[in-house]
């Protein structure tokens, strides 16, 4: 909006108005028939220039009658008409600087600086102990320092494609949803595509709106693709931010051209900012590594290549085993380490060679620790010695991996909550007589002895691997009714596709039991079985079941029970609550659906009702077995197990998961049970579940590293189950505890080079900060609270208590803000942002409860008149000095924000759109941004040093306790005659302004901390640049070089810049001392 300068033929010039310190901001030329004039609704701020004492004014519209506007002036009782030519309204663009307006005398009530300097400040703070991402204080979740800072380094990094591959349950979810949130915040009108598995859809929506919120922004684009819909994907070309949950399920392939990896490949390369979610371990398969770091990058990691990626990822494995040998603990092994390493990077280290003659150093010639030298002092070294080696020559640098041990371990400091999950224990074991389970059991026992007939007459051992692959399936689904082992068998024999759907059979399922050619018993084993009452059979066993559920059901309010793939879910889930009156159940099965389901989780997780049922159960088949969270059950029972130990391992990740708010009564592991039959171990189902418990040791501790290794073991184990029966299978417990062991230490070694190496390298200051920062809610509370107040000083918006909560009464207010802005936000700020909660532990326990931080939307809106609105960054009065008898002594202050100069680092990144907010969050990393206050004398010219007179000019204006009183009206002509005229008074705040910046490090600790951020930076820096350039040498090992060089330029640019910050003046204050006590009440 502006005002009409000139009009010349079919053009007009515009002119717009940012302060009465600069009138025209900006004039230009545009077409008459583009413009088109603009009403000023009531209580619009305006200025007006006094033609007779040139002086400007600053008023509010109260009315507009025949072309004049009526408006309100300070300190007068009557509105005048001002023709419309007359009156400025401030413009949206840049604003000039607080001292201006203060030097020509048009400066506000103190009390308006009151309110809105701790606001101000408090948003400051925020920044800084945000690193300027929002995304972490509006979001509704605990802040943990492994997932803060996975998100930190996505969002800080010009170039946003990254592969998230942390250990199963540490929360990448959470990081993905701080990285989606901050993008909607960095551009509301963002289009996200994530793509994840069908059955996590709905709770990954539910997530994104419960704790990020992502309904604050109703002009964002936010879908959620299934994996196995790839005709679908086409249509997010070109989006903003894609998110892949489980990549590795999309990109287990041998060739770029199979299955839907086309489709993928072809999204992932046509968006600027990627990111996937991969729990997948850095010994897996190369080609999976592959197949995802060609996505972010499909220059430097070409399928063309993939013969040199492979031979690079070979000598990744023996550095690694160099890597694992170099232990403080084995003085002896150290020298030899040492050269190892040299031989396998092939390159001249610098930075190896300082710190690996810093370890070595340290023992003497017999290969001991030298006199005076400690334990920990050569274990410190040794660890800074791998960190190099580890960041340095680590396969990709956009690959964030955290490992679970030692983010478990992981505090940051002893008044700070760790990340805790639930556990695991060895399950207690359940007996269950039954016709219908003996049956089963039985059954398969019959089909192994009428198949190992025919292969002991075709052969020893011949087809014993395929024929493995059926009986585990068999396994699978055998157990308490006959009817999915019944399917299972149609299927293999007479390729029966209803039967195959009952039985929930995956296509890997179907393959494997048409492959094993068919012995002619096995159709007269189906025959027999065929002839069963299943019915019968059915009831009973379900019956039968409850009987032996009962005693343990009613010990615990929330229970779990996993029956994997089949109709055994829905057959006992239908039968209890026919049954089991007193039991609430919930069912999360295939047939149930997946909208059903998802309310199901819901319901059995949501508070109790005292009225309600006290005892809750969720029937789960496999359909709940990958990402539900169910941490809140306080027991499980696994009527079958499968056939993979990876599945099961999905499946106690269920419950072995983050301790949430929801779930910290949860202090100890889930209680876990398992059935038996009367036969005990001499069946396949008891052998094979004693090797889980014993062999691959599922319910001690998360194996979900060992993943390959244990999907490499699972032939060898059904082929000998195949030849010697469950005694085969059982007799595997040593052989797979010695492959898993082995197995742990390749991925030790390997983890060791590629995670994140906490010591060394990750940045625990912001989410220390941010912690603290949320310890202080109060402060926070208390300026929001003072801004929007409707007393002195406050914008007047009014607010109400709600169930637990406050909430903000857009609708109804009328505060002191711009007609224009205040329509705006209205518009822009929906019904939920209005209501939430200041403590962010209230919001933990109520899911979907807003927080009041930078990044709400409300809060925002909020900022950013405070940062804009000129009243408040301005003012001058008069305060009473007791032992003042004579004169006036003038005093002027000014409010700085300082921060970290990103210009220079800014042009190395142009192609970038994004690329100025990732290096202010890397600046404000490295300089936290404050505000300072300096106090000029304006007799002298000098900075006020002394604490007691600056802590008596600190002091808040108050008319009442302090008799302070505003130079407005009448009053503003004392206030230039005190330095000789209104001419005299300006140039005497250009003065005073320009001493304050010269002086600022006389008053203020700036100096002290651009120096040692800047030490430190320079410090961290030169690693990093030695780094890099050992990357470049290093072509044998990485790839991603050139990257990386750009990477240290930026960072050396950002440092460099902190020799000379920037500063901001965000307000500025004429405080004139004058004699008198001031009385008090």
């Amino acid at each position: 909006m502006g005002t009409v300068g000139e009009v010349r033929d079919t053009e007009v010039r515009i002119d717009f108005f940012a302060s009465v310190a600069v009138p025209v901001a900006k004039s230009t030329f545009v077409q008459s028939r583009d413009c088109k004039p603009v009403a000023l609704g009531p209580a619009t701020r305006v200025y007006w220039r006094n033609p007779d004492t040139g002086r400007w004014l600053p008023g509010r519209v109260a009315s507009a009658v025949d072309g004049k506007y009526y408006i309100t002036f300070p300190n007068h009782r009557y509105d005048f008409p001002i023709p419309s030519a007359q009156l400025r309204v401030r413009w949206d663009g840049d604003h000039t600087d607080p001292a201006a307006v203060l030097g020509v005398g048009a400066h506000e009530s103190g009390y308006f600086r009151n309110t809105r300097l701790p606001f101000l400040q408090g948003l400051i703070t925020e920044r800084g102990a945000s690193a300027n991402i929002a995304g972490f204080l509006s979001s509704a979740v605990e802040i943990y320092p492994h997932q803060v800072y996975a998100a930190l380094t996505v969002l800080s990094d010009p170039v946003q494609r990254y592969l998230l591959a942390d250990e199963v349950g540490l929360g990448k979810t959470v990081e993905a949803g701080f990285v989606i949130r901050q993008t909607l915040i960095d551009n509301p009108r963002a289009r996200i595509v994530l793509l994840t598995p069908d059955n996590l859809r709905r709770q990954w929506r539910e997530e994104l709106i419960e704790k990020f919120f992502t309904d604050d922004f109703p002009w964002a684009s936010i879908k959620i693709r299934p994996h196995d819909d790839p005709s679908t994907w086409a249509d997010h070309h070109g989006w903003d931010l894609l998110v892949v949950d489980e990549a590795h399920r999309l990109t287990q392939v041998e060739d770029p051209s199979e299955s839907s990896y086309p489709q993928l490949r072809a999204l992932a390369h046509s968006i600027e900012k990627v990111l996937l979610l991969s729990a997948t371990p850095t010994t897996s398969y190369f080609k999976t590594h592959l197949g995802l770091l060609h996505l972010l990058d499909p220059k430097i990691y070409s399928w063309a290549d993939a013969d040199q990626f492979a031979e690079r990822y070979r000598r990744r494995l023996a550095l690694a085993d160099s890597i694992y040998a170099l232990d403080s603990q084995f003085t002896v092994y150290l020298e030899s380490s040492v050269a190892e390493i040299r031989t396998l990077l092939g390159v001249h280290d610098p930075q190896f060679e300082l710190l690996s003659s810093q370890v070595l150093e340290l023992i003497d010639e017999d290969f001991e620790l030298r006199p005076g030298i400690s334990d920990e002092t050569l274990k410190t070294r040794v660890e800074e010695l791998r960190a190099h080696v580890s960041e340095t020559y680590r396969l990709h640098r956009r690959v964030i991996r955290n490992r679970r041990a030692n983010v478990l371990d992981e505090e940051l400091e002893d008044e700070f909550p760790g990340y805790d999950v639930r556990g695991r224990q060895v399950p207690t074991v359940l007996n269950l007589d039954a016709e219908a389970h003996d049956t089963a059991e039985n059954a398969v026992l019959d089909w192994h002895a009428r198949v190992g007939d025919h292969l002991d007459q075709v052969g020893p051992n011949t087809d014993a691997q395929l024929y493995g692959a059926v009986l585990k399936i068999l396994v699978s689904r055998s157990g308490i009714v006959v009817d999915d082992l019944l399917d299972t068998l149609r299927w293999r024999m007479n390729a029966d596709g209803p039967a195959a759907e009952r039985a929930h059979l995956s296509t890997e399922e179907r393959r494997a039991l048409h492959a094993a050619p068919i012995v002619a018993s096995e159709r007269e084993l189906l025959a027999e079985l065929e002839r069963l009452d299943t019915a019968k059979l059915r009831k009973s066993a379900l019956e039968r079941l409850s009987e032996a559920l009962s005693s343990v059901l009613l010990k615990y309010r929330r229970t779990v029970v996993f029956c994997g793939p089949g109709q055994l879910g829905e057959l006992l889930a239908d039968h209890l609550r026919a049954t089991a009156s007193k039991v609430g159940v919930g069912e999360h099965t295939h047939g149930a659906g997946p909208e059903n389901a998802h309310n199901a989780v819901r319901a059995w997780a949501a508070p109790f009702n005292p009225r309600g049922e006290r005892v809750r159960l969720l029937v789960v088949d496999d359909s709940g077995e990958d990402g539900l969270n169910l941490q809140l059950a306080e027991a499980a029972l696994h009527l079958r197990m499968p056939w993979s130990p990876n599945q099961l391992e999905q499946r106690l990740g269920r419950i072995d998961r983050y301790r949430s708010v929801d779930a910290v009564s949860h202090s100890r592991p889930a209680d876990q049970y398992r059935l038996t039959s009367a036969q005990g171990d001499v069946t396949f189902t008891d052998a094979w579940t004693d090797l889980l418990v014993e062999g691959y040791e599922l319910f001690h501790d998360s194996v979900s590293t060992l993943q390959d290794a244990i999907a490499d073991s699972i032939s060898g184990v059904w082929s000998q189950g195949m030849r010697q029966g469950p005694a085969g299978v059982h007799g595997q417990t040593q052989v797979i505890r010695s492959a898993l062991d082995e197995a742990r230490e390749e991925i030790e070694k390997m983890d060791m080079l590629e995670a994140i190496h906490h010591s060394a390298v990750q940045d625990t200051g912001i989410a220390s900060k941010l912690i603290r920062f949320e310890t202080e809610w109060r402060a926070f509370e208390a300026a929001l609270s003072g801004f929007t107040s409707e007393t002195d000083g406050g914008i007047g918006l009014r607010h109400r208590p709600g169930n637990g909560t406050e909430v903000f009464d857009l609708r109804n207010s009328k505060p002191l803000v711009d007609p224009r802005l205040w329509h705006r936000t209205v518009h822009r700020v929906g019904s939920a942002n209005v209501e939430g909660v200041f403590n962010r532990s209230v919001a933990l326990k109520k899911p979907g409860t807003r927080i009041f931080r930078s990044g709400n939307p409300l809060t925002d809106a909020l900022a950013e008149w405070a940062w804009h609105d000129d009243r408040g960054q301005a003012t001058a009065f008069s305060r009473p000095y007791k032992y003042q008898t004579i004169g006036a002594d003038p005093y002027f202050g000014f409010d700085y924000l300082v921060e970290a100069d990103i210009a220079p680092a800014a042009a190395l990144v142009t192609e970038h759109t994004d690329a100025e907010k990732a290096l202010r969050r890397q600046a404000d990393r490295v300089l936290t941004p404050f505000s300072v206050r300096v106090w000029i004398d304006a007799t002298t010219g000098e900075p006020v040093v002394d604490e007691a007179q600056r802590r008596w000019l600190d002091m808040p204006y108050d008319k009442n306790a302090r008799k302070d009183k505003n130079y407005s009206g009448a009053r503003l002509r004392d206030l230039f005659e005190i330095f000789g005229g209104p001419d005299e008074y300006q140039e005497a705040t250009t003065a005073a302004e320009a001493a304050s910046r010269k002086h600022m490090t006389v008053v203020t600790d700036l100096r002290k901390l651009c120096d040692e951020a800047q030490a430190a930076a320079k410090q961290r820096m030169a690693v990093s640049r030695a780094q890099a350039q050992a990357r470049k040498a290093a072509g044998h090992l990485v790839s991603d070089v050139d990257s990386y060089l750009l990477d240290t330029d930026i960072a050396e640019a950002l440092v460099n810049g902190l020799s000379n910050p920037v500063t901001r003046l965000i307000a500025a204050v004429c405080l004139v001392r004058v004699p008198g006590a001031p009385r008090v009440r």
